[in-house]
């Protein structure tokens, strides 16, 4: 059907939930521009060439980019509509839904790109952790290139069909927001039973759910218990006095720590669309519908909290958030860039 065509179905358009509308247009529309300015802060910081030195900053970088599409499309597909419902904007919902097609397919491919990114870092890191004498020959820089490569690609390719699932195949008249407004509807595609089950039923619930977080869990349970070790050793040369390699292995556990940090709050923002993934495969629709809302504020709230972590855990990471903030409207600053970050 040709994107001008009229549709006279009284059902064209079906009000959100006020539920819906409260927590993910109104109570999401904050987190959302907080988690960008975060987001852009952090990628200007590892951007930098001196950030770009230590090869888990390229993985946090990734990270950052995946969590601003993540935010972006949230505010195509999700908020804004919703908020636009409830001002009444007619023209505030026809742009999110002629928009949606695709930034439903970008929102899906940054939300893979950020979970299995999390889980290579872990992998990283653990690597780094308990197979030390093998790390120099595992961690290279050539290796991390082409596994963030091949994140990135696979996730592109395992979301493409998301971008022909959703069309706008007219327009309908809105009562309740006194205008015409595109008519969104699933595609052939979408609604076909195999893909559904290939995709949705076995392939979506292994890569984005079951293989994903296994990883994370085992792995990061593993560079726990190595880090509890370390601070046993670092307690012990706290006694001797080797100030040098004290620094050294506070160092390496702060940077530990952080990330395990970073992956648990990722498995503890994620957990409830796991259950939501659960309840829809037993067909609990009305506890879904009910559940819904507040899974996708969570997945929001995630791509806000990682800049608190650094914060918390990384004192260079702190002293470049705020050398940018005082900053960030001047230029020819190398020098002074480089001088916070020579100060440890």
């Amino acid at each position: 059907m040709a994107n001008n065509t009229t549709i006279d179905s009284l059902e064209c358009f079906t009000p959100y939930e006020e539920q819906d509308r409260i927590i993910i247009g109104i109570v999401a529309l904050p987190l959302i521009f907080i988690g960008l300015t975060a987001n852009f802060i952090s990628l200007r910081i590892f951007l930098n060439k001196l950030m770009r030195q230590q090869m888990l900053n390229w993985y946090l970088m990734i990270i950052s980019m995946s969590d601003s599409g993540i935010l972006i499309g949230a505010f195509f597909v999700l908020t804004f509509p919703r908020l636009s419902e409830s001002l009444l904007f007619s023209n505030g919902v026809k742009v999110c839904y002629y928009a949606t097609p695709f930034m439903f397919g970008v929102m899906t491919i940054s939300q893979t790109v950020s979970v299995w990114m999390n889980t290579v870092m872990s992998l990283h890191r653990f690597i780094g952790v308990c197979l030390p004498f093998r790390a120099g020959t595992i961690l290279t820089t050539e290796h991390v290139k082409k596994v963030i490569g091949c994140v990135l690609v696979c996730a592109a390719l395992f979301n493409v069909s998301r971008f022909f699932e959703v069309i706008v195949d007219g327009v309908c008249y809105a009562e309740v927001l006194k205008g015409y407004i595109p008519h969104l509807t699933a595609t052939a595609l979408r609604l076909n039973g195999i893909y559904r089950m290939i995709f949705y039923e076995w392939s979506y619930t292994l890569f984005m759910f079951v293989i994903p977080f296994t990883i994370l869990i085992v792995v990061n349970t593993m560079v726990i218990i190595a880090v509890h070790r370390s601070r046993k050793i670092h307690a012990k040369l706290n006694m001797y006095g080797d100030d040098v390699r004290r620094q050294e292995l506070a160092k390496e556990i702060s940077t530990s720590i952080m990330l395990v940090a970073i992956v648990l709050a990722f498995l503890f923002c994620n957990t409830l669309a796991l259950v939501v993934n659960i309840l829809e495969k037993i067909q609990w629709d009305e506890l879904v519908i009910k559940v819904v809302p507040f899974s996708n504020l969570l997945v929001i709230i995630n791509s806000i909290t990682n800049l608190c972590i650094y914060c918390l855990f990384s004192d260079r990471y702190r002293q470049l958030f705020w050398f940018y903030i005082r900053c960030m409207p001047c230029r020819g600053k190398k020098g002074q860039f480089e001088a916070v970050f020579n100060v440890q």
